[in-house]
């Protein structure tokens, strides 16, 4: 868009940003995997029936990838923000969009472990302001328990285990099937985890896949249940809150 298509549309504009990471997945999934995950959920919106109406005034800015992800610095590939940059460049990024009249934000998140940071991004931009309305979203909060049984049933490891497992890697086989290299999706030796974090991290919880679970059952018609899910959950509460 030119800055004169932004001027006119600023009005009735919901802003879209969607965060992942640059981060480590596994031999089987490129490190862009929690980006791309939020993208294709966020493309899906506009080909959802009746979604018109929110698709029309969703815009999407220049993805936030470089998010925090330190849990992944033992293998290559991964990028990291410190957690206090995260939150001001998000915070940055919001009070630009608020200076220039856009004051409806959607945060789609693809990565757990830098959602403190942007939260914290989010409050800082909106402390004070009764005019504007953030919502920030990850994306597994709207996969509820009773779908997960019915997908995974006893084979389920988690959501702390999920990274690179059974849900990214069968979200990425219904979004980017070119981009995943099944016959690698081999998670090998899993260490038991640890009940405390502790500093550096020991090499000995670090599974030298990169999988904290393992992918075996993923599948893309499992991918495109829980895309589904999402962006089924998703498009009401967009309309409701920026009505």
């Amino acid at each position: 868009m030119t800055w004169k298509e932004i001027e006119a549309e600023r009005g009735e504009m919901i802003a879209l940003i969607v965060s992942g990471s640059v981060e480590q997945h596994g031999p089987h999934l490129p490190t862009g995997t929690d980006l791309y995950i939020a993208m294709g959920m966020a493309d899906r919106i506009a080909s959802l029936p009746g979604a018109g109406d929110v698709a029309g005034r969703l815009v999407m800015l220049p993805p936030l990838f470089h998010t925090y992800a330190k849990e992944s610095d033992g293998w290559r590939g991964t990028l990291n923000f410190d957690g206090n940059t995260l939150t001001l460049v998000v915070r940055d990024i919001i009070k630009g969009l608020f200076r220039q009249g856009i004051k409806k934000v959607v945060l789609l998140n693809g990565h757990l472990e830098s959602y403190s940071f942007i939260l914290e991004g989010i409050e800082l931009a909106a402390e004070g302001r009764d005019d504007v309305r953030v919502m920030s979203v990850n994306w597994w909060d709207f996969i509820g328990d009773e779908l997960i049984s019915e997908l995974f049933a006893d084979r389920w490891p988690g959501w702390v285990a999920e990274h690179a497992a059974l849900t990214e890697t069968s979200i990425m086989l219904a979004l980017y099937p070119d981009l995943v290299k099944a016959d690698l999706a081999d998670a090998g030796v899993i260490p038991k985890p640890l009940p405390y974090k502790i500093f550096p991290q020991p090499q000995e919880v670090r599974p030298p896949s990169g999988m904290y679970a393992p992918a075996e059952g993923a599948s893309a018609e499992i991918g495109e249940r829980l895309v589904s899910e999402v962006v089924k959950g998703l498009v009401p509460i967009i309309r409701e809150r920026f009505n």
